[in-house]
């Protein structure tokens, strides 16, 4: 395993995303984002805790340092699973006052090795939704 940081990175990544498997650990032959689903959708979820799990209120100047904290870090994460492809995260946080939100992407891309994860996070508070994209190199 790489050195990352003065960690052994599967010491790292486990530290991070427990519910990884040594199978399921950085795998560089991946070239389908498909084959990468399982494991985005348990980073994303302790990505989102890690920044607002704590957090008792929606603080509206506070949003922007959040979502770049959030995104950096799935960012981070994905990148780990894999190098073989271009990520993309968007963020979106929105205080719960009863309103709806709604989110929806249009792709032209290659479906055999591109593809997306969508996460929706709720507090008493907030709702944050992440979605993440993996592009083929």
């Amino acid at each position: 395993w790489l050195k990352l940081r003065g960690v052994r990175r599967s010491a790292h990544f486990r530290l991070c995303c427990p519910g990884l498997t040594r199978q399921s650990m950085p795998r560089e032959d991946i070239t389908e984002f498909s084959k990468l689903k399982e494991e985005v959708n348990i980073c994303i979820p302790q990505c989102i805790e890690r920044i607002l799990g704590k957090v008792p209120a929606y603080h509206a100047k506070q949003v922007d340092e959040w979502g770049d904290a959030i995104g950096q870090a799935v960012l981070e994460k994905i990148q780990e699973i894999s190098g073989n492809f271009k990520y993309i995260v968007n963020t979106s946080i929105m205080e719960k006052r009863g309103a709806g939100l709604h989110t929806s992407s249009a792709v032209f891309w290659d479906p055999e090795t591109d593809g997306a994860v969508s996460y929706r996070w709720e507090s008493k508070a907030m709702v944050c939704v992440v979605q993440a994209f993996g592009v083929g190199l």
